[in-house]
């Protein structure tokens, strides 16, 4: 079961990098993410505090995001789902900000993540052991 666990874990993390690239990305000018990416194909040395930052900010990016794609898709109209973008959008920076880590950082982690197998490795292990921390608690809570 936990090989299960570790392999959907693995899967949703390496889709959720890319897809949180994106984003982080989408707010910067071509100049700024020509760089970021030329920096994320060398070796970026990243401490275990940035990853574990990361991975708070990760969790709660994708929380957001979960929460507003199906507000987004019952949108109805263009304008209310571009609005809810957005808002979904400048929610993800301000949780990214509050777990303590730099927009920039961010997503010089996410981009190396998709390159650097190790990195994406101790990503994956610190989001396991968060996930079942965060798991155990709701039943306690329960």
């Amino acid at each position: 079961m936990k090989l299960i666990t570790t392999t959907l874990l693995t899967a949703a993390l390496t889709a959720g990098l890319s897809a949180g690239a994106a984003i982080a990305q989408e707010t910067n000018t071509q100049a700024v993410k020509a760089q970021e990416q030329q920096s994320a194909t060398q070796q970026v040395q990243i401490s275990e505090k940035q990853v574990d930052q990361f991975v708070d900010a990760y969790l709660t990016v994708q929380l957001i995001g979960q929460k507003y794609q199906a507000e987004i898709q019952a949108a109805g109209d263009q304008a209310k789902a571009k609005d809810l973008q957005q808002e979904a959008r400048e929610k993800m920076q301000t949780a990214i900000s509050d777990s303590g880590i730099a927009m920039q950082k961010y997503r010089e982690i996410s981009l190396a993540a998709n390159q650097d197998e190790a990195l994406r490795g101790r990503i994956s292990e610190k989001l396991t052991v968060e996930l079942e921390s965060r798991q155990q608690a709701q039943n306690v809570d329960s």
